[in-house]
Formats: C-alpha cells, structure tokens, sequence
C-alpha cells in the first residue's frame, strides 16, 4: 500500500501577508465605519441598548443629524461614546463638541469619558491624554484625533473642526453658530483621498444637534423641522426623538422617580423635560413668543425674606438698588380656593432709568389660592418691605377692594414681631378725582402712606393696557428671569450655592427655582391669549381651563411704569437742551 503524503503546506510571503493584512484591515474598518454600533459593542465592549443601536447608526449615516430627546436618555452619555468611535474609526479626526458654556459640554470629557476608559480597557488604550481643567478640556488619541471642548462665543474663532457636536443647541446663540462655529468645518486630511483612484470619493464634514425640547419661536425649532424635512427629500440628514418613557422602559430611572420629579416642576418645564414636546403661541395669539424669549436673560431673581432666616436688619436675598430706581408690586387678587382660573399673584417690578424710558425687570413672582384677605394683606406687606418697594399696584375689582380696606390700616406681623404702617391711594392725573376721593374716604388708618396705585379695569382700559405691554415688549422695554433649566446651571455656581447643592434638600431647591418657573408660566399664559375685537375695544381671551392671572399683574405693572415714562423722557430731553446751552455758552 502506498501511503498518502500530506499536501505541502504554501509559505507565505511577508508581502502577501503584509497584503491579507491590509486588505483585513480594509475589509474590518469599511465594515465598523458602515456599522459603528458593532464596532462599540465589538471591539469597546460597550453594551448597547436597542434603541442606542438604532441612534448610534443613523447619526453614522448622516452629515446632519438632529436628537430631540427627555431628560434621563442618556444622551450625554451615547455622545461620549460615539465621539471617541469617530475618533478611532477616523484617523486624525477633529471632533468639536459646542455648547453655550464650556463646562457644559466639558461633562462630556470630565465626566463620560474618564469613566468609560476606567471600565473598558480597548478604549483606554486608544486614548494617549485627557486633559480637564477650566481652561481646556480635550482627549487625545494615538492616531492623531482630538476631541475639544468649546463655548459658543466669538473668542472661539480660528478652531477647526470636522464634525461638530452641538450639546444642548437650543441655548447656542444662532449668530455665533453661523458666524464663528460652524466655518470650523474642513474635510478630514488623509492620505489616501489624495491618490488618484480615490479622488473621486468626498468626506463630507459632519454635525450633530442634540437637545431636549424647548420653545418653538426660537431658531432650533425652524433648524429641527429643515432636518426633518431634508430627511423626507431623502437627503442625507436625519432625525430622533424620544420621551421619558425610554429610560423607564430601560432601568434607568424608575416610574416613581420620574412621577416624583415632574411633580415638583412647573407644567411647561415637565413638557419640555421628560414628555419632549415643544410649546409655543396659539396661531392668533396676541403676544408671540418671540417676543419674550430674548428677553429672558436675567440671572438673579429676587426672593423675599424666609422665615428660617428672617433677619429684621436686611434682607440676605434683595437686589441692589441703582440710581433712579422704582420698585414696584403689581398684584392680582383672588379669595376662592379650589376655582381653577382663581390664582392670587403678586410680582415684584424693577424700573431702571434709561434715555427711552423705564426698562422693566420682573424679578419675582409668586402664587398662592384660598387666602383670606387679613392673610393676603400680610403676605403684601411683607414682600412690599422686603422688595423695598416705592409703590403697590392693585386690582381692586372684587376681591382686590377687600385687599384694599385691609392695607388701609396698620396691620400686625406676629410671625416676624413686626407691624407695616397703613398704606392708602395716591393721587395721581391718570386716576378719577371721584375715585381717589372715594378710596381715601374707605382707608381706616391715620396718616396712611398714599403708595397705592389702584386699577378697576374697563374695557377701554383693558384695550389700552394690552396694547402698551406688546408695545413695551417690540420695544425690548421688557427683561425676565431666564428658565429653570439656565436657573439650575446658575444657581449651581451662584452665591446660594452652598445652600442650593445641599443633597436630597428638594423643598430648598424648588424655593430658589420658583421665580424662574413662575416667569413660564406668565410667559405661556400670555402667548395663549387670543384677541377678539368688542366694539372698537381690544378683549384677550384666554383658552378654556387657562388662566390670565399672571398676564393682568406684569401687564398693570407695565401700564403704571408707563405714566412714568413720559415724565422720564422729558426730564432727560430738558437736561440735554440744558447741556447743549452750557457747552454753546461762555462767560463774559
């Protein structure tokens, strides 16, 4: 029997091994590039979700790409993961990852990728240096890719970039993400794009947006809606959206915990937050929303004094006063507890001087239902001396002329052992001779302060107060507090810090964040007016189940700075005649 021999083995050349390699390496990158979540869940190791699969894939396929997604989807930390996979996948990538502040987006190094390359050691190895500090934030691979940290401000000018993450877009200014940001974009520089049989293919530069929903007058509602529908022409964008029933679903947060947080948050915030729905004005609305919005950009609100930290001396939570300031408090009274539309609100008004006229800043503003009115009266005057205020500005149709007797003699603070000086109208051209005489007549206190302002709305009045408050609104006579979300980045870092960031303390954190949610709510309940015309007379009405009430205080507030504007102005013309005499002038 013959034996059978083995066949011989082929040797392989170090060249055709050297070619099986590369064209291995071809094959493998060209498949993760086309399948980034395999390559994060093959070679990082990092389990993925099926609807991050899903998110991971279509922002790899598309040159613009925008996510609306709630709170709690882990959408800081998918970023995190999809950047460093562009970064290993793509050789000498710059990655820029924007928001309005550089500490923002800095969670995304500081905190998501430290963590990640600590638990997968694939990733740690790809990553040559981090650098976290208040001036720089970047990751550095071994590749040659980067990723940086930038605030969206026009000291950011120069940087490159070839693909943008936008984190939380909504709160980038659009001027500088035209102007300064975006010319970051470049196409990537490899080699081999350079040879000829290759010239042909094009690395487009590419961005993402991700933020959760917000007020639909602004910029990132009509760039959403161009994603949307560039995804539908079958271009190449794309688009994902998803609410708070995701990281239930997922473990994440649980049902309870999301119950518990949007219970201690205000109906528009909630909206925006966990269910991912947009707001914005009905479609005849009489105020837009843009007219607010930019208007929103103060930081510090005002809060009267807390019982556990009353001081007699000075209130540790005013506003300092500047020169030529009015204070005032506008308010709107209700008596009936459990009337859905019957909310009683008092708002504190700054008027600052300026040549134009008074610039108003609602800096507080606070609800409450079903007081008495020796109980209302008391919360006036407390907050009334606690704002320093000049004068009171009070609707004193039916329930408000209770409010008024009240003010009109001293009242009793035993809960501060204090008692306020009775307070009575004031004269004033605007107001009927008849009716201060008959309000001066109903003030029981001796010697009463004349600071009260009172408003008994006509239809004729009412047209003219709304037609003033849009007019200061297109103005820009108006400023607001900024939203609860801007509130908490604040507040995090404010002087109320230390007892702000006190752990498991939620009462503590709602009190500081009550202004900034009340200031939403005035601002959805105004965009939800709509105009109807009664015999020449203009009438807002307000949707069934709304309320207005928050709109009649900032809008009585706004009528009765108005009576000082004109006053303002000529003063300020007169002293300019004066100094054009004085300069034109000279002494014999």
């Amino acid at each position: 029997m013959s034996k059978k021999t083995a066949p011989k083995k082929k040797n392989l050349t170090s060249e055709q091994i050297q070619k099986e390699r590369r064209e291995n390496i071809i094959a493998w990158t060209t498949y993760y590039r086309r399948n980034i979540h395999r390559f994060i869940e093959h070679y990082f190791g990092i389990k993925l979700y099926a609807y991050q699969v899903l998110w991971v894939y279509a922002m790899s396929r598309s040159d613009s790409f925008v996510s609306i997604c709630s709170r709690a989807s882990g959408k800081t930390w998918l970023l995190a993961v999809f950047a460093c996979a562009i970064a290993v996948l793509y050789p000498d990538s710059e990655i820029v990852v924007v928001s309005s502040t550089k500490a923002q987006a800095g969670v995304i190094v500081e905190d998501k990728i430290t963590d990640l390359m600590s638990t997968y050691y694939n990733l740690a190895r790809e990553i040559k240096h981090i650098t976290t500090n208040m001036n720089k934030w970047q990751v550095d691979f071994y590749n040659g890719s980067k990723i940086k940290i930038v605030a969206s401000k026009d000291s950011a000018r120069g940087k490159r970039a070839t693909f943008i993450i936008y984190e939380e877009f909504r709160l980038i200014d659009k001027d500088v993400l035209d102007s300064v940001i975006r010319p970051f974009s470049y196409v990537r520089q490899t080699p081999y794009l350079k040879k000829k049989e290759f010239s042909h293919l094009k690395e487009e530069p590419r961005e993402i947006f991700i933020s959760s929903a917000y007020h639909k007058g602004l910029w990132w509602f009509e760039e959403t809606k161009k994603n949307i529908y560039d995804m539908v022409r079958g271009l190449n964008s794309g688009f994902i959206a998803m609410d708070y029933a995701v990281s239930i679903r997922h473990g994440i947060k649980t049902a309870k915990q999301i119950q518990s947080e949007i219970s201690k948050m205000g109906e528009i915030t909630a909206l925006e937050e966990y269910f991912n729905i947009p707001w914005g004005e009905n479609a005849d609305a009489y105020f837009k929303l843009s007219m607010f919005m930019p208007a929103r950009n103060i930081s510090l609100a005002f809060y009267p004094q807390r019982e556990d930290v009353y001081s007699r001396r000075k209130n540790p939570f005013n506003i300092q006063r500047v020169d030529g300031e009015i204070r005032l408090l506008s308010c709107d009274i209700a008596t009936r507890a459990g009337k859905r539309n019957d909310l009683s609100i008092t708002g504190c008004v700054r008027l600052l001087p300026t040549h134009k006229g008074y610039i108003r800043e609602l800096v507080h503003m606070e609800s409450y239902s079903g007081s008495n009115s020796s109980t209302q009266s008391l919360r006036i005057r407390q907050i009334f001396e606690d704002f320093n205020s000049d004068y009171l500005v009070l609707d004193i149709l039916n329930a408000g002329i209770f409010i008024y007797d009240e003010l009109g003699q001293i009242i009793k603070d035993p809960e501060r052992g204090t008692e306020y000086p009775a307070l009575t109208v004031m004269p004033h051209e605007s107001l009927d001779s008849s009716e201060i005489e008959k309000l001066s007549k109903r003030t029981a206190g001796i010697n009463a302060l004349p600071l009260i302002y009172p408003i008994s709305a006509s239809p004729r009045l009412n047209s003219e107060i709304a037609v003033d408050m849009r007019d200061k609104l297109q103005k820009k006579m108006w400023h607001f507090l900024i939203d609860e979300k801007q509130a908490e980045e604040y507040l995090v870092r404010s002087k109320y810090k230390n007892e702000f960031n006190i752990p498991d303390n939620s009462s503590i954190r709602l009190w500081y964040l009550i202004p900034y949610v009340q200031t939403s709510l005035m601002i959805n309940e105004c965009i939800n007016l709509s105009m109807k015309l009664l015999s020449g007379n203009i009438k807002l009405v307000e949707d069934s189940g709304k309320r207005k009430d928050r709109y009649t205080v900032v809008s009585y507030a706004n009528y009765f700075a108005s009576l000082f504007d004109q006053d303002l102005i000529k003063e300020n013309d007169d002293q300019d005649e004066l100094s054009v005499w004085m300069e034109n002038s000279f002494v014999m």
